[in-house]
């Protein structure tokens, strides 16, 4: 072999050792593109199928010759990088639940703690307009968490609530209120009622009271119902603080305490009448004075003047 055959012959193994050597460093180079979160730039939350890359299966042994050997950590991907099999990998928050994580998810997708405002808003309105209901308050997230970060503490408050906004029936819807007697007694009783002589709530008679009524206590202020006498009865004339106001064409007001709430009738005193409809009334401890009414108004929150011949309480 002469010079310029060796010379030849040099030229071909060179350049068969650079395309080795160079396609070994191109096929190393191109293993690692796409590895990882990182090189993608992935940090998604929650589930996301599409925020995924790859990585090598570490699991699966070169030399036993199972090229279709798979694993639970995803997909193939190619066998470039040393006989190991690339698989599919995640990189959402999901995957610390599922174990199918990237390799660097946990270096590249630092944990963020959730963060809420120390302050409560103001409490919300009672979800049920008349009766038990519930009413609820939030506070702000600054800031949520993320990538398997500390999840938020409650930000919703609930609380029992009663609505007191009750509707005032009219008939038929009101039938069975026309057939209802509304028992009275004078308003300048009200003081002896909210006394400690008569109050349930004290002394001894506390334990009946827990015992028998505290499960049909209705919880909201009183309110006042005007009407106008339309009839009543001769036993009603006389000079006493019970018939000067009991006159027909007069117009009086009956003041429904709590004590005389009852639950079962949806928190309103036995009696209370229908508006622009004549029902009946009963003086109490003044025989023979009854007769009837004809309901005007009805304000909430409201107490009838005790000094007053016309004021008087529901039982």
């Amino acid at each position: 072999m002469g010079p310029s055959g060796g010379a030849a012959m040099l030229f071909v193994v060179s350049a068969a050792v650079f395309l080795l050597v160079g396609g070994g460093l191109q096929s190393a180079a191109a293993s690692a593109v796409g590895q990882g979160c990182k090189s993608r730039g992935f940090c998604c939350q929650g589930k996301n199928n599409t925020c995924r890359s790859t990585r090598l299966d570490h699991t699966r042994d070169p030399g036993n010759g199972d090229d279709d050997q798979a694993t639970a950590t995803g997909d193939k991907e190619g066998d470039d990088d040393g006989g190991r099999e690339k698989k599919t990998c995640f990189c959402d928050s999901a995957c610390l639940d599922l174990g199918d994580c990237c390799d660097d998810y946990r270096r590249f997708c630092k944990p963020v703690d959730c963060a809420v405002s120390a302050k409560w808003g103001d409490w919300g309105e009672c979800s049920a307009r008349c009766g038990l209901g519930v009413k609820q308050r939030t506070r702000r997230v600054i800031r949520p968490s993320m990538n398997g970060g500390k999840p938020c503490d409650s930000v919703v408050e609930k609380i029992a609530c009663e609505g007191v906004n009750c509707k005032v029936a009219r008939a038929p819807e009101g039938l069975e209120q026309l057939a209802e007697t509304g028992k009275i007694i004078p308003a300048s009783y009200g003081p002896w009622r909210k006394s400690k002589l008569y109050d349930p709530f004290r002394d001894i008679r506390k334990n009946l009271f827990d015992y028998y009524r505290s499960k049909e206590t209705v919880n909201r202020p009183p309110y006042c119902i005007r009407f106008l006498v339309t009839e009543a009865t001769p036993g009603c004339n006389s000079t006493d603080q019970w018939s000067s106001g009991l006159t027909k064409g007069s117009e009086v007001c009956a003041e429904c305490q709590t004590m005389a709430m009852h639950k079962q009738l949806g928190g309103r005193c036995l009696g209370q009448g229908v508006l622009l409809r004549e029902t009946r009334w009963n003086a109490v401890l003044k025989s023979g004075c009854h007769g009837k009414w004809t309901m005007q108004s009805r304000t909430e929150e409201c107490q009838c003047d005790k000094e007053s011949a016309t004021s008087f309480i529901l039982l």
